[in-house]
């Protein structure tokens, strides 16, 4: 591993998603959007569901960018090493709009009928995952 790259691990539940040298992970955050490049000061945070960027090279331009669709999770960050522990996570090819529009109309449904603060946070955690798996896909519908 050069200076100037970071191991960046992907791990879900259902096994690893991602591990592979990088130059900068994006990860959305409790507090915003947070970029991580090398040398990075440590850090733990929460990952909140969105979208995961990914850039592999330091020249590689925005349209280059690698997106997942994360659920959340947590995330350790040291100077060259970035690992996330998310309950669930999607590759854009690995996403079916149509199911996840359902999905999203089903959450926004459920949302509208919750009868406690359980099940009102379980329809929003819903609706902010499939919003991100959305974006992920279109993201990649895009960069073709």
């Amino acid at each position: 591993m050069s200076r100037r790259e970071l191991l960046f691990e992907l791990l879900t539940p259902e096994g690893s998603k991602f591990s592979e040298q990088v130059f900068e992970v994006m990860l959305p955050t409790t507090l915003g959007q947070v970029a991580i490049l090398p040398n990075h000061a440590p850090l733990v945070t929460i990952v909140t569901p969105g979208v995961i960027s990914i850039r592999r090279h330091e020249a590689d331009a925005d349209n280059r960018l690698e997106h997942l669709a994360a659920a959340g999770g947590v995330a350790e960050i040291s100077g060259h090493r970035v690992r996330v522990l998310a309950d669930s996570a999607e590759r854009a090819e690995d996403i079916n709009e149509l199911a996840v529009t359902a999905a999203l109309n089903k959450a926004r449904e459920l949302k509208e009928t919750a009868a406690s603060g359980v099940a009102l946070a379980d329809a929003l955690g819903a609706i902010e995952l499939n919003l991100a798996r959305l974006k992920v896909a279109r993201l990649r519908r895009r960069r073709r």
